[in-house]
């Protein structure tokens, strides 16, 4: 899992610095007040929609056809300016999901799936296509997300939470909206691929008659892949 995460992690910063290089080569010659800056900081908030095919859809899931909560997500973020038009973001988030079933002896069974992203994106402003005050964008990214797993049991101690983390990738396409000088206000739109691993102890049933059954550990690779649609509010230097 570790080895795993580490190698997507590089993967990801490969693609960002070499994308970052051949763009400041090319831009080199161009005026050096528009290279690197501070450019801005600001918080989003909008709805998440990771696919979670193991939960929602395996016949091993005691959470299988459940009603999944949505996923709100809140982020703090800084903008820098590397090049003119060129954008790299840094953000720190957090979003949540839960669903509610029932299991023998167990009674109501609640789980809290929670997510801690701290991402990086690369954003490109088109500036040609500026239409007003509006500007769009494209971009690039990925993020380090570190997630928990929570169970809560009606009839049964609750076991501890189960942290993990794991690599998303990320591309986003969004409008940048001047409010006034120093103000703007983003509506955006990303799609992350990844998953994360979890471990399950399984009850197996002995075929012969009268021997107990045994417990085995199965590791089950859950999908994250899903939309983002948000809105952000952001303070300009």
């Amino acid at each position: 899992m570790r080895i795993k995460t580490i190698n997507l992690i590089l993967s990801y910063s490969t693609i960002v610095y070499l994308f970052v290089g051949l763009t400041i080569n090319s831009k080199a010659q161009e005026n050096t007040s528009e290279n690197f800056r501070f450019r801005s900081f600001g918080l989003s908030m909008g709805v998440y929609n990771p696919e979670l095919d193991y939960w929602k859809n395996d016949t091993n899931s005691r959470f299988k056809g459940e009603d999944f909560s949505t996923s709100i997500f809140v982020q703090g973020f800084v903008e820098f300016t590397l090049v003119k038009n060129l954008i790299a973001k840094g953000g720190f988030g957090y979003w949540q999901t839960h669903a509610d079933t029932r299991i023998p002896n167990y009674g109501k069974t609640s789980m809290l799936l929670t997510g801690t992203p701290l991402s990086l994106d690369l954003i490109y402003f088109i500036s040609p296509a500026r239409l007003a005050f509006i500007t769009p964008y494209v971009g690039i990214g990925g993020e380090l997300l570190l997630i928990q797993y929570n169970l809560d049991f009606e009839d049964k101690e609750n076991p501890d939470p189960v942290n993990g983390s794991s690599a998303l990738g990320t591309i986003l396409l969004g409008l940048e909206s001047k409010l006034s000088g120093n103000f703007t206000i983003d509506l955006f739109f990303e799609y992350k691929t990844g998953n994360y691993q979890q471990s399950f102890i399984r009850e197996v049933t002995s075929p012969i008659p009268n021997t107990p059954s045994s417990e085995i550990e199965v590791t089950e690779n859950i999908s994250l892949n899903g939309p983002k649609f948000g809105v952000s509010l952001k303070y300009l230097f």
